[in-house]
């Protein structure tokens, strides 16, 4: 079902379009729902959240594939807007993430080899904190978790989520090159891609266990495909969907991922983000991101473009590479502390860390990025300018 034409209206971004901030409102929900989830147990008593029906489920696992979509579907109009400017250059497409995700991720392997050398209270040996921090550089740490998962660190945990979607990254641009002036090929091929996924994860979950089941790269890339799927169409449903069916399905889309939240912890057996719970997740969270991405104004989209989710959402990435260790490190000071006083003093630094690192670190890459590594258009309809978070 190929074609040999160009790519057609469909495949091509929109021009002159504002920025849409309610992507940033969902990225917030999402990272509030991620830290809440890791804080439990650490700042807190895990019993406070998770002894709560209905309320547990929202930290039970599974929010991450939001954070997977809507990164997908923003590389993917990167790269269509680079194609439709001056082709796609996957070297600089490569540089730009290499550039964009070191600036914070360089610092964090530092960070914890010093805290290892210089922190009586850190008890991680030399030798895995070594390899995790050559681990998170390279964008591997998954598969050093898969293989030695002992000599992990706890507080580098979260950086499975970094790893698989830098690896899933180094192919993507790749197929835009090859398939892109064949649309319905394009499609066919990330369609079946997306079901190999689901299906190689059941089976890890089934065969290997829980741990391999997460933090493949094959396993979990299908809402990273997903979300490109989304960004490869977005133009053809947005010809198709009228304001009010947009909203609708963004209504639908956010209440099924709340009922879904809700149901989660009162299933029986577990690990249910791996299976149709999360399959069933992320339609609901691709839904959402189309509505969001197709419509205009509406109770929904206000309430996602609120300043606290967008906030949150533009921090989102900052905030996801450092709240993990730093909760660890607070925790590990603060043990007699009560966990109000210890919950208080992680945030605050959580907040003074992510502020720092946004004006002295973030900004600024993103401005030099534009300046040197530019690509696509300084602005869109769906991606933040230059800032593509992971």
């Amino acid at each position: 079902m190929s074609t040999n034409v160009s790519p057609t209206a469909m495949a091509l971004p929109s021009k002159g379009a504002s920025r849409n901030n309610a992507l940033d409102g969902l990225r917030g929900i999402t990272i509030i729902l991620v830290m809440v989830g890791h804080a439990g147990g650490l700042l807190w008593p895990i019993s406070r959240l998770f002894d709560i029906p209905g309320l547990r489920g929202f930290f039970g696992g599974g929010a991450v594939g939001m954070f997977f979509i809507v990164s997908g579907f923003v590389v993917g109009r990167s790269l269509l807007r680079e194609h439709s400017r001056n082709g796609i250059d996957p070297i600089r497409f490569y540089l730009r993430r290499m550039v964009r995700l070191g600036v914070q991720v360089v610092p964090l392997a530092a960070a914890i080899i010093v805290v290892s050398l210089l922190d009586p209270t850190d008890q991680n040996s030399q030798r895995g904190t070594v390899l995790s921090a050559l681990n998170i550089l390279t964008h591997t740490y998954n598969q050093f978790a898969a293989t030695d998962l002992l000599a992990t660190r706890a507080d580098l945990g979260h950086m499975w989520y970094l790893s698989v979607l830098q690896q899933v990254y180094l192919v993507v641009p790749l197929i835009f090159v090859a398939l892109l002036a064949r649309t319905r090929t394009m499609t066919v091929l990330l369609l079946q891609l997306i079901v190999v996924s689901i299906v190689w994860r059941l089976h890890l979950l089934n065969s290997e266990g829980w741990i391999e089941a997460t933090i493949s790269t094959v396993s979990r890339m299908d809402a990273i495909l997903i979300g490109l799927l989304i960004a490869l169409h977005a133009d053809g449903l947005r010809a198709r969907l009228s304001s009010r069916r947009a909203a609708a399905l963004t209504v639908l889309g956010m209440g099924t991922m709340v009922v879904l939240m809700v149901i989660l912890k009162e299933l029986d057996g577990s690990f249910h983000y791996l299976r149709g719970w999360g399959i069933a997740f992320t339609m609901a969270a691709a839904a959402t991101v189309i509505g969001v991405v197709c419509g205009e104004a509406s109770p929904a989209t206000r309430f996602l473009t609120g300043r606290i989710l967008t906030v949150l959402g533009r921090a989102s990435f900052v905030l996801f590479i450092w709240h993990l260790p730093l909760f660890h490190f607070v925790a590990r000071h603060t043990s007699n502390w009560s966990w109000e006083s210890r919950t208080f003093v992680a945030l605050t630094a959580l907040g003074l860390l992510s502020t720092f690192m946004t004006i002295y670190v973030e900004n600024p890459t993103r401005t030099w990025l534009a300046s040197n590594l530019k690509g696509s258009p300084s602005s869109g309809a769906d991606t933040v300018s230059a800032k593509e978070r992971a």
